[in-house]
């Protein structure tokens, strides 16, 4: 037994004090040694125990400056202060990969806004239409689209509607030609079952542009004015209710943010408690986060512009000319590199920070009601 026969009543209560908690393990017990990790209470009725075995011990005491009593009963009170005292466990890197996720909610409210008020120009545009004739025949239609002019008239949304669905017949009445040959010629059962399965697409394909080419050619003008704005008023209301899901997706993250940060002041014998949970979680964000900056940073160091190359021409007269030329090409895959590992390290880092909020403000309200 610690201390001394003077102070034997008094460590005999801190060493009772020492096994309150739930943590510690039977062979510890028996032993008689537990380990200082395993004395933290993990409940207030604990920590209150402990607290009362201090209060008794001290009173208990014949010396109290008893150096084996003194700096047992210090270790003991500091596991007793430390569980009755509130810690901060928020951290604001957490907060900032939400942040980060509802400033995209916020773009994209932003451009479902922006396609309401195009779609609702649009139907101005298509209010002010001049009636015509808007007879196209299959023959007469051609296969050139062109968006810029879709709705400026009646007869030009019409034409280029037609071109649209009709190169789409023609492109699946050629690979059917393509197919039928390559059906005479192939060898293996599997082999004719795939063209065939290619055949029966491109044949339901171009049968549907043809009946889709076929509906529209027989609209008369009012019918396509109806029409059209039909399927932009549709389009309002789709990005209305996009934009409205956008907004509460930004008013739920409010809310976890704040939930977050009101339960991330738990009691010290809360924190014991959620002990295994906080140690897996923490070693969650250190490797989520170390993976996001790998990604992003890679994106970051990423080379944008591709080197130029040169280009040497030799002309009939035997004179040659060498000049620099930009490499498009290359340029356009190191963007789609670079953005591309960006991207990845943002998706990781707003996954992570997401993932570990929700569960530790579950966690946290779950403290809050018991």
């Amino acid at each position: 037994m610690e201390g001394n026969a003077t102070n034997q009543k008094a460590m005999e209560l801190l060493h009772e004090a020492a096994f309150t908690s739930s943590l510690i393990k039977a062979k510890e017990r028996e032993s008689g040694i537990v380990t200082e990790e395993n004395m933290y209470p993990v409940n207030k009725k604990e920590t209150d125990r402990m607290a009362e075995l201090l209060g008794q011990a001290e009173a208990a005491a014949d010396n109290a400056q008893d150096p084996a009593f003194v700096e047992k009963f210090d270790q003991l009170n500091d596991i007793v202060q430390w569980s009755y005292a509130r810690h901060r466990t928020w951290k604001f890197s957490l907060i900032c990969g939400v942040i980060l996720l509802a400033l995209l909610f916020l773009w994209a409210r932003s451009s479902s806004q922006d396609s309401v008020q195009t779609a609702k120009d649009t139907i101005a545009k298509i209010e002010a239409w001049t009636e015509s004739d808007t007879t196209i025949s299959w023959e007469k239609s051609g296969t050139h689209f062109n968006y810029s002019e879709l709705f400026t008239s009646a007869n030009k949304w019409k034409a280029n509607k037609l071109a649209s669905y009709k190169t789409n017949y023609l492109e699946c009445e050629k690979n059917l030609k393509t197919l039928n040959k390559s059906l005479e010629t192939a060898t293996t059962d599997s082999s004719k079952n795939a063209i065939q399965k290619q055949i029966e697409y491109n044949t339901k394909d171009m049968n549907q542009s043809r009946a889709i080419f076929d509906s529209i050619a027989a609209m008369n003008f009012q019918q396509i004015k109806a029409s059209v704005i039909a399927d932009e008023n549709r389009y309002i209301k789709s990005s209305e209710s996009s934009a409205t899901t956008y907004l509460i997706f930004m008013i739920l993250l409010a809310v976890l943010i704040g939930l977050y940060i009101w339960t991330g002041y738990p009691y010290g014998y809360e924190m014991t408690r959620s002990r295994t949970r906080i140690k897996i979680l923490d070693w969650v964000r250190k490797f989520g986060f170390s993976l996001a900056s790998i990604f992003f940073g890679a994106g970051l160091a990423a080379k944008l512009f591709a080197d130029d190359y040169i280009v040497k021409t030799t002309f009939m007269d035997g004179h040659t000319e060498t000049r620099r030329e930009s490499d498009i090409a290359g340029t356009f895959f190191n963007i789609i590199i670079k953005f591309g590992l960006m991207a990845v390290g943002a998706f990781i880092f707003i996954f992570i920070s997401i993932f570990i909020i929700f569960i530790e403000t579950a966690a946290g309200l779950i403290n809050k009601i018991r």
